[in-house]
């Protein structure tokens, strides 16, 4: 009986020695290269990775308060622990239709300096790492009118995932809503 026990206790620590030593060479792996967070949202029939450190968070979707003469891309706005926050419909922005907004839908509440806003998206898959190296250009012409905003992509097996830049977003003069301009326009 104490054989087995014996042998037991020798197995298990072999185990625990491969499992080491395996685990040093992910580590080894891991290393090259810097590691960026992404948050992995679908728009449209694209999946696209904000930068999570900018991504505030995810919300099922409010009431939406729709404001008259405001451009397709902001669907309204809603209120949030008592700020008022507007909804961006990123689609149009990246060359596509605006979306049909669907009960399933999702805001993404993201900041960067002093614009705060909530990104209408379909779904919200969950985060990735990212590293520099995984990130290859985009090719010429693809990404047409949102080319700016486009980081770059990363193959994850079949699936591409395409990076954004959110500062370049939200920087677009097309979220800024001009309260001066809109007032002489009424005149």
């Amino acid at each position: 009986m104490q054989d087995k026990q014996g042998y037991e206790i020798d197995q298990i620590l072999q185990e625990m020695r491969t499992d080491y030593w395996r685990n040093l060479e992910a580590v080894a792996e891991d290393s090259g290269g810097a590691k960026t967070e992404h948050l992995i949202i679908c728009c449209g029939n694209n999946r696209y990775g904000l930068p999570a450190g900018s991504c505030r968070e995810v919300l099922k979707l409010p009431r939406l308060v729709r404001v008259p003469r405001l451009p397709e891309h902001l669907r309204g706005i809603f209120n949030l622990r008592g700020e008022i926050v507007a909804v961006t419909d990123i689609c149009p922005l990246l060359g596509q239709g605006a979306q049909t907004i669907h009960e399933s839908f999702r805001l993404v509440v993201v900041e960067a300096g002093s614009i705060k806003t909530a990104l209408l998206v379909e779904v919200v898959e969950g985060l990735t790492k990212v590293s520099e190296e995984q990130v290859e250009p985009l090719a010429d012409g693809a990404g047409a009118g949102a080319r700016d905003l486009l980081v770059g992509k990363v193959v994850q097996g079949e699936e591409t995932l395409v990076l954004l830049s959110l500062d370049k977003l939200l920087e677009r003069p097309e979220l800024t809503v001009d309260q001066k301009e809109q007032a002489e326009g009424n005149h």
